[in-house]
């Protein structure tokens, strides 16, 4: 009698664990949130970027996902900061979407929004950062090809 209900167990208790998966994995990976307003497609250039910050290891020490810090709560967020908090349509066209493992550089969500950065300043920037960061840890990425070093920051410009 007992070997019918050890079975009956492991059977149920494969069952919870499939339709737990299903439910908290499954599920939100086919419900697309729309995009965020203002959001455009990457393009064919912005796209190779992406490739390339995620094959080079940009995410590693950057993270691209604002999140409510306590201290900010309740407060008017002063010109300069992360940008505004990041909502699920943010991600809309990133596949996969690069959020980050640890923030050891700055937050990327809005890199593109800031005006006094531009393509010339991302190129000199992924080629000597030091050059523009003093006492910046980033390491260069100077061994990319032009080509390269122009659709990474194409990317990081289309980062809004």
């Amino acid at each position: 009698m007992r070997q019918p209900t050890v079975r009956y167990l492991l059977i149920g208790s494969l069952v919870s664990l499939f339709a737990g998966l299903l439910v908290t994995v499954g599920v939100p990976a086919i419900q697309e949130p729309p995009a965020s307003a203002g959001l455009q497609p990457y393009t064919e250039v912005q796209e190779e970027g992406h490739r390339l910050y995620i094959r080079e290891g940009c995410w590693y020490c950057h993270t691209q996902q604002v999140r409510s810090v306590e201290v900010d709560v309740g407060t008017v967020r002063k010109q300069g900061d992360l940008g505004p908090e990041s909502v699920p349509g943010d991600y809309h066209y990133q596949k996969p979407v690069v959020w980050g493992t640890n923030r050891q550089g700055p937050d990327l969500a809005h890199v593109g929004s800031r005006t006094e950065i531009n393509k010339a300043w991302h190129v000199q920037h992924l080629k000597d950062p030091r050059s523009l960061v003093p006492g910046s840890i980033m390491p260069s990425f100077d061994h990319l090809p032009e080509e390269e070093l122009d659709a990474l920051a194409e990317y990081l410009l289309a980062l809004k």
